[in-house]
Order: structure tokens, then C-alpha cells, then sequence
């Protein structure tokens, strides 16, 4: 018997936790472990001031140097998190804008996109936006799970499978394939590996 403990990793969109799981295959799921608590989700965190030099001259886009800012956003967008926001000035002397993300600039993984064109001299940008704690060693698990009429589903191959840890619903599946996901009720899988 072997148990296949889940590794956890965070969406850093919408803070949702993926669970992850090797097996081999042909290998039977004998049991399924289930969280006595589960975890509401990932914080959210803000990232403030992360200030930009854009250069000088009509610019369309810019990449954010690895490593300079926190979480890459991805093109999700605001669908899950609130709009990035830039307070930006496109030259000395000139007057501050704030732009908002969706409106004014867009933003794919590091490559920051301007709607209108950054234009002017000297310029400067400080931008903000908002991204879940990525790691999984943050997450809180205080929610209660009540096994009796809690459903354990796991995807194999592309197909959703209901596991029952215990009675006349308990089973066996033998995986046909070598990795799959599951839901945040189920800790770990028992194997006959």
C-alpha cells in the first residue's frame, strides 16, 4: 500500500487551490483520505508602489525587469481580482494621471501594455495591483469538513470520478494514467503500489 499525499499549489488569480497527484499506471485506488478541515482559499495580497522608468519616447508596451515585481499578472485580469491601478506622469512638469487596468493598459505576465501610448521625457509610473499568496504553506485549513456528506471527486484523464472513502458506495478505480487533480476535500489517495 502506498499513500499519495497531495501537492498543493495556489492560482495567484483567483486564489483557488489545485491539488496535484502522481500514480502509476494501472495502479488501484483503494482508499481516499479526507481533510478533517478545509481551506477557504489564499490570501490576497497588494503589491504598493512597484515604481517604473519608462523609456523616453513613444512607448506601446513595457516588461517589467524578472524579479522586480511580485506575482506575474496573468490575462485573467480583473475577472478575479481588482483592476491593477498606475499613477503616471509622462514627463517633468507634467500633471499625474491615474490610469486604471482595462482602460488605460493592460497587463500579461510581465509585458505591461499601454491603450494610449506612454509619450513625453523622464517618464515615471507607479503601478499596484493585487495577487493571492502563492505559496501553500500559507494556506489555512479552519474550515470543518464533515465526512459523511462531503463528495471526493478526482479527475483522471480528462474524466471526473466520485471516490467514497467508506460503506456500500465504497470502490476501487485502477488509473489509466499517471497524474491527476482533486478536489480540496481529499488529502491523500491509499494505492495498492
Amino acid at each position: 500500500m502506498a499513500l499519495l499525499a497531495m501537492t498543493t499549489t495556489v492560482n495567484t488569480q483567483n486564489g483557488a487551490t489545485i491539488n496535484t497527484f502522481a500514480i502509476g499506471n494501472g495502479d488501484s485506488i483503494k482508499a481516499v483520505v479526507l481533510r478533517k478541515k478545509m481551506c477557504a482559499g489564499a490570501y490576497m495580497l497588494r503589491q504598493e508602489n512597484l515604481s517604473l522608468t519608462i523609456p523616453d519616447g513613444t512607448q506601446t508596451t513595457f516588461t517589467l525587469t524578472a524579479g522586480v515585481g511580485p506575482e506575474p499578472i496573468g490575462t485573467q485580469r480583473y475577472s478575479s481580482r481588482p483592476p491593477a491601478t498606475m499613477v503616471v506622469q509622462q514627463g517633468g512638469g507634467v500633471e499625474e494621471e491615474n490610469w486604471v487596468e482595462g482602460v488605460n493598459f493592460t497587463i500579461t505576465g510581465r509585458v505591461i501594455t499601454f491603450i494610449p501610448n506612454f509619450v513625453g521625457t523622464n517618464k515615471v509610473a507607479t503601478i499596484s495591483y493585487s495577487y493571492y499568496d502563492p505559496s501553500a504553506a500559507n494556506l489555512v485549513y479552519d474550515a470543518p469538513v464533515y465526512p459523511s456528506n462531503t463528495k471526493g471527486v478526482i479527475k483522471l484523464g480528462g474524466y471526473d470520478l466520485v471516490v467514497w472513502n467508506e460503506g456500500i458506495l465504497a470502490q476501487e478505480v485502477k488509473s489509466w494514467v499517471t497524474a491527476g487533480t482533486a478536489n480540496g476535500v481529499i488529502e491523500a489517495l491509499v494505492t495498492d503500489a
